[in-house]
């Protein structure tokens, strides 16, 4: 018999080495090279943190303006300043627009609103705001709304003061709806509420940028919380909407501008 430790005579052959040598620690039995050491698993990518863009970006020198719709049924997005232009799609009475240039009676649309609008990226957007051309009033009403929401993700940064170089004092979260104290060249100061959520210190800065060089729209306009609807605010929309309804029932009947 030939002991396990001692060499075979000559003539026969060497034992040979289990398959599983390398998981039993038997690295040392027999005359095989090193198992090959098990690969490791690549490391999960960390995700892209979109905020790092964001707070790279610039301001993109947009300053948009806003109009609320209150003509009776619909308004067109037309593809150019004029009555004959074919249109491009509607929009209700009651709902908002953003726009970036308002030429002889005309509204542009701000090119982050074409997109919400569904129209195509080589065709631009607008809107008939003075009616009194076909003898008939405003269709469009300026607005600075008091409320938007947060629609770049995952979050925005809230800045000490007005400036992409001023340091952030807090984030908000995308699909957030935050209330303007005041709206002022592309920013959106928080209100005293928001900012009390968002614990910053009355003496500190509290403001968010609208539009991003580079990212786009950080902030969308967007209507209150059902809870911060006001009675009287309901009523003096309902007057509005029913006054502005008989006119147009009267005078424009079945017309879409």
């Amino acid at each position: 018999p030939v002991h396990p430790t001692t060499p075979p005579p000559l003539g026969m052959a060497a034992p040979r080495r289990s398959g599983f040598s390398q998981w039993a620690g038997a690295a040392g039995q027999g005359a095989s090279s090193p198992a090959p050491a098990v690969p490791a698993e690549p490391a999960a990518p960390e995700p892209a943190v979109a905020k790092s863009q964001e707070l790279k970006a610039t301001y993109s020198g947009i300053n948009p303006k806003w109009f609320r719709v209150i003509f009776q049924p619909r308004v067109a997005v037309r593809k150019a300043p004029e009555l004959h232009a074919p249109s491009l799609t509607f929009v209700d009475a009651g709902e908002l627009l953003e726009a970036t240039e308002a030429k002889e009676g005309w509204i542009k649309l701000a090119d982050a609103e074409r997109d919400a609008q569904g129209v195509s990226e080589d065709c631009q957007g607008w809107v008939l705001q003075d009616g009194r051309c076909v003898s008939l009033g405003l269709l469009l009403e300026p607005y600075e709304p008091c409320w938007f929401r947060v629609v770049f993700k995952p979050q925005v940064p809230v800045r000490k003061s007005h400036s992409q170089q001023a340091p952030a004092v807090a984030f908000l979260q995308s699909g957030q709806v935050i209330q303007a104290a005041e709206v002022k060249n592309g920013w959106v100061k928080l209100s005293d509420l928001d900012r009390g959520k968002l614990d910053i210190s009355e003496d500190c800065g509290s403001w968010v940028l609208i539009h991003a060089k580079g990212v786009g729209r950080l902030l969308a306009a967007c209507p209150p919380p059902p809870e911060f609807v006001a009675p009287l605010e309901e009523a003096t929309v309902e007057k509005v909407v029913s006054n502005t309804t008989k006119f147009n029932r009267e005078h424009t009947a079945g017309w879409v501008w």
